[in-house]
């Protein structure tokens, strides 16, 4: 009998929908426990922020470029007397709208947090809604991955429990199909095979992703040996090839 490599391995080797539900899983909640750390900043400071005039400085501005912006952008120079009586200064980027009317002198109302002045600033950082609709994009993306490798997962752990406590038939190949998968531009194949469990009933299975040169050695009509749950036959995988 020709031996197939470590099923759980095998099986994971091109579970390709496994590792993309993965990675929107890892991903997703890493961007998603940082847009909640900037939604509870944002609404910290819609509670705590003081009020201050502050007093433009001065203005600059940095030009487009191909090595850094995207986009010309437009800074103001700021100083304000905080509510412990000393003097800051802070820059902030405006709009052009906002950036093109002030000049030197000018008054500007800024908000602050007592306990950082740096945090000064006329303007919120972005309206009230996009924080809260970060979370809920990035929180979607943690349930579509789960979604995405849930099937993925108990294919694994079918896997693991059938190499451990499973029981072997002789099968037979009955087709080697074409699947919608592609890796690495390559369209893959899957063997389909049919056995009979302990009570003689017909059971089913299909092979891992199996890429086109690994197809061309199973055909319709091979001998198979067929690993299988007892009490769930239609966990199964296929081990290898048989005499007949």
């Amino acid at each position: 009998m020709a031996q197939s490599p470590n099923p759980v391995l095998q099986y994971l080797r091109r579970a390709i929908v496994l590792w993309v539900g993965t990675i929107f899983v890892v991903a997703g909640t890493m961007a998603c426990v940082a847009s909640i750390a900037e939604w509870r900043a944002a609404l910290a400071f819609e509670r705590d922020a003081l009020a201050a005039q502050a007093t433009v400085v001065a203005k600059r501005i940095e030009a487009a470029s191909r090595e850094s912006n995207s986009s010309t952008r437009y800074f103001v120079a700021l100083r304000f007397t905080a509510s412990d009586g000393a003097s800051h200064d802070v820059t902030e980027e405006l709009p052009f709208d906002d950036w093109e009317p002030l000049a030197e002198s000018s008054r500007l109302g800024v908000r602050y947090l007592p306990d950082d002045p740096s945090t000064a600033r006329s303007r919120d950082a972005s309206p009230w809604w996009v924080p809260p609709l970060t979370v809920a994009f990035t929180a979607a993306f943690v349930v579509l991955g789960a979604f995405l490798a849930r099937s993925g997962v108990r294919r694994a752990l079918a896997i693991l429990r059938v190499q451990r406590n499973g029981v072997e038939a002789p099968g037979t190949v009955r087709d080697v199909a074409l699947t919608n998968t592609r890796i690495n531009r390559v369209q893959q194949w899957q063997a389909h095979y049919e056995f009979r469990d302990r009570e003689g009933r017909r059971q089913t299975g299909v092979s891992e992703l199996l890429a086109p040169h690994e197809a061309a050695d199973w055909a319709p009509g091979e001998f198979v040996v067929v690993r299988y749950d007892p009490r769930l036959p239609h966990d199964n995988y296929l081990v290898g090839k048989r005499r007949p």
